[in-house]
């Protein structure tokens, strides 16, 4: 008598009934691993062909006969199915495994025989163990090389740039908290005070009287401006009695 066997819900059906034969795949529930079962061929549909019942005439008694032919043919496929399944999972059903406590249907790698459990349920303890070691080591390896490890020195001064000397600003010194800085650079200073022959009081351009360069004329309120004591040519200092410049020789323009 051939055994019945309980056939886990694990399995796909290829069979191809045009085809005429059976095949199955059982996939594991926790990892995926599948295996394909070998094609059965199917003893309906290859004996006669369904003898062809009733081809070409359609009404009248070979037409009962077709659709009788048909349906008992339907019936027997189904039939065969279930044996084909049967036997195909007696073939491999040694490869899987069933979890009494999840009631999972695992493949051999993921059952642990020795506690009659999956490895969810159960998991390899030693395994386990072994992953955990190997981190910690890599972990310690990994502190070491940091421990010992230097940056390479670069000597940039083998580096080519398109910088020069004289392009480098060295920042300016900020005072000290407390101390006073660098007083601003007065208007006078900016253009020139100091030089040689600078006249101390120009004429008001609105009313002729005389007043210091830089101020406002204390009868009209009128700017005084700045004489000009600098050759227009070379841009030398000269003085403001002079008539030709020292340096390049050029003719200057005195006030009066």
């Amino acid at each position: 008598m051939t055994p019945y066997y309980q056939v886990p819900n694990i399995y796909q059906d290829y069979s191809n009934q045009s085809q005429g034969y059976f095949a199955f795949r059982f996939v594991c529930q926790h990892c995926n691993w599948q295996i394909d079962t070998t094609p059965i061929r199917s003893n309906v549909a290859t004996a006669t062909n369904i003898m062809d019942i009733g081809v070409g005439m359609i009404g009248g008694f070979w037409g009962r006969a077709a659709q009788a032919g048909e349906q008992m043919y339907g019936t027997q496929w189904h039939k065969e199915q279930a044996e084909a399944l049967q036997k195909s999972w007696a073939g491999i059903q040694h490869q899987f495994h069933n979890c009494p406590k999840c009631q999972t249907t695992v493949c051999i790698r993921c059952f642990n025989t020795q506690l009659n459990l999956c490895t969810r349920c159960a998991p390899d303890l030693k395994a386990d163990a072994a992953q955990a070691q190997h981190q910690l080591n890599m972990d310690a390896q990994r502190g070491q090389i940091e421990q010992s490890y230097e940056a390479p020195h670069f000597n940039v001064n083998n580096i080519p740039s398109a910088v020069t000397p004289d392009m480098l600003r060295q920042p300016a010194k900020q005072p000290l908290i407390g101390q006073p800085g660098p007083a601003p650079m007065q208007p006078a200073a900016l253009v020139g005070m100091s030089t040689p022959g600078y006249p101390q009081a120009v004429a008001c351009p609105n009313c002729r009287h005389m007043g210091a360069p830089g101020k406002f004329c204390q009868d009209c309120g009128t700017k005084l401006p700045f004489p000009d004591l600098f050759c227009p040519g070379c841009s030398a200092p000269v003085e403001s009695s002079a008539r030709f410049c020292t340096e390049c020789g050029a003719k200057l323009h005195t006030t009066n």
